[in-house]
């Protein structure tokens, strides 16, 4: 569906920094996912159109998954095939980001009819559905719901949390008003107004969750899981109601111009951190009004220009542009007289009301690096791409282990076509008599695919004590513990909105699957990015003193203007990223 570009010559589907207009490549198809199970459909050919849409809407080929939907003779199917193509139909809808069409779907849906692990699939699209059209309680339903199906206990809590995260922007006499029958619905909204005045002065809330508890007895959110929920600290990046959040934009009668490509080489770049700011000002809207997102395609006319219509407009706020050089242009061209919060960073560059906020590779760098240090590691040398991206990763890195007190032993550089480097490998392991005795550090930098086939050579050397710290890059974004296993015990750090215990709730990127899973690679994290810009538009004259806990990292400003990032760490597992939390 979407394509982010790579910006170099080296085949890394995640980077996403945009730092240099690239040339045009063709996509590489994606493998389809392995087939999935038809869940009792007739055997017949509409069965296993139904099954192909359905393997293909897995693997995000939602072109050649309609294809599949077309062939079908829909006269011919019987009940369940319906509700079948109905749900199918309905996960395209969502993938597009076209929420109300995928109610239209789900509402002629019959969910009894279908297998349990389609019915699960529905209550899921049925509940992201109806979080995109800000509709919270008829969202909670379908969570509530989708919990009685649910097998696995981390799914289970996962899910409640999501539930209680949903109630928590809803208003207090939304709260009080709750069904006039006592159902989990009612026991839902009354524990989550518990909960909304727990830091409240004088608020007994053990006392309040015993007197809820002998009301709902039997209710899902058990003493056990409250127990853990109440020593979780409240995260920063939820939204709160709008009298508690006075920096949110709440001026109904102001616009917030967004200004990204829609159109041209970065088309698709802009359009998935589109669905992260929507997604978010949904979320908000739901609690309190907020101003309208108003879009400009960055394509169409210079960025000044663009800049001074979206001000004669009506906007109060600005977010983007996301390409250096259109941010570059903008700060030497435009009277700020509004803040723009830009989506990309430029070194030494400063301007009154321009906030810079991307996904910097210098904060990963630099993360990467204090990771290492703290670990205990002295000595480190560098492997990076033999291309000009390369070559800034590897300045990167080496001006942040060095500004840690590190000592760079060696450099080597990779042809990405070529990835045979057991030669370079040896000369760069060779012992530096400098650091005699000293455990030996790999910083790397290499796509997930260039990472599978080098682990192989660096599994050679990595007996006794060499470690590996890589790049994010060396993560796709998705979980692929088959393909992941080849990567060994490699270190990396990475935006929390990719770790379920790091960053959770209604804008998780559990909770935002159906937005993420049609995107390809390279652009799964900017759909965290534009959930932050957004989140972020009410935060910038706090930053300096108080750090955001955001889908992308935990967020500061520096005297620049510039916006820095902690990231989460981990490291594979069995082809598993485990996260080891945040560097301090």
């Amino acid at each position: 569906m979407l394509l982010l570009a790579s910006c170099s010559s080296e085949p890394v589907k995640n980077q996403a920094h945009l730092e240099t207009r690239p040339q045009s490549k063709p996509q590489r198809p994606k493998r389809a996912a392995a087939p999935v199970k038809s869940y009792g459909l007739a055997d017949n050919q509409a069965s296993q159109h139904l099954l192909n849409a359905d393997t293909l809407i897995q693997s995000g080929n939602s072109p050649a998954a309609q294809k599949e939907l077309d062939l079908i003779k829909q006269a011919d199917l019987s009940a369940e095939q319906r509700s079948k193509l109905s749900l199918l139909e309905a996960q395209m809808a969502l993938n597009m980001g076209d929420a109300e069409q995928a109610l239209n779907k789900l509402q002629i849906t019959r969910p009894k009819l279908l297998a349990t692990p389609d019915q699960i699939s529905f209550y899921q699209s049925l509940a992201f559905a109806h979080s995109l059209m800000g509709n919270v309680l008829p969202g909670v339903s379908a969570r509530i719901k989708l919990g009685s199906l649910l097998q696995s206990p981390k799914q289970q809590q996962e899910n409640i949390v999501t539930i209680l995260d949903l109630l928590s922007v809803l208003p207090m006499e939304t709260l009080d008003a709750q069904p006039a029958i006592a159902d989990e619905l009612s026991g839902w909204m009354a524990l989550a107004k518990v909960l909304k005045q727990r830091n409240q002065a004088g608020f007994d809330v053990g006392e309040e969750i015993r007197q809820w508890r002998q009301v709902f007895p039997n209710h899902p959110a058990n003493a056990e899981f409250l127990q853990a929920y109440l020593a979780t600290p409240q995260p920063a990046s939820q939204p709160m109601a709008a009298e508690q959040a006075p920096g949110q934009p709440a001026d109904t009668g102001a616009m917030i111009a967004v200004l990204l490509p829609a159109s041209g080489s970065y088309a698709q770049a802009g359009k998935a951190i589109k669905e992260g700011l929507s997604v978010a000002h949904r979320l908000a809207a739901s609690a309190a009004p907020q101003s309208a997102l108003k879009f400009y395609d960055t394509e169409e006319t210079d960025i000044t220009s663009l800049y001074n219509k979206a001000v004669a407009e009506g906007a109060k706020q600005v977010i983007g542009p996301l390409l250096k050089e259109q941010i570059e242009t903008l700060a030497l061209n435009a009277e700020l007289t509004v803040p723009v919060l830009a989506l990309n960073h430029v070194e030494h560059l400063s301007k009154t009301n321009l906030y810079q906020f991307g996904l910097s590779p210098v904060d990963e760098a630099e993360q990467l690096a204090l990771k290492a240090r703290r670990d205990g590691r002295q000595s480190a040398v560098l492997l990076v791409p033999d291309n000009s991206y390369g070559q800034r990763i590897g300045q990167y890195l080496a001006s942040a282990w060095q500004s840690q007190g590190g000592i760079i032993a060696g450099m080597q550089s990779y042809d990405p076509k070529q990835h045979n480097i057991a030669s370079q490998l040896n000369t760069l392991l060779a012992t530096d008599p400098r650091v005699q005795n000293q455990p030996q550090t790999i910083l790397l930098s290499a796509s997930p695919e260039i990472g599978r086939e080098l682990a192989p050579q660096l599994k050679y050397h990595q007996g006794g004590d060499l470690a590996v710290y890589a790049m994010p890059n060396i993560y796709s974004g998705r979980q692929n513990p088959i393909k992941d296993t080849e990567l060994g015990a490699i270190n990396f750090c990475d935006i929390p909105w990719l770790f379920a215990d790091a960053y959770s709730g209604p804008l998780s990127q559990s909770a935002l699957q159906s937005t993420w899973q049609a995107l390809p690679d390279s652009a799964t994290r900017l759909v965290a990015l534009g959930v932050d810009a957004y989140n972020l538009l009410g935060q910038l004259h706090q930053l300096a003193t108080t750090p955001y806990a955001g889908a992308t990292g935990r967020l500061s400003l520096n005297g620049e203007n510039q916006i820095t990032r902690k990231l989460v760490c981990a490291q594979f597992k069995a082809g598993m990223p485990v996260s080891t939390g945040y560097v301090e």
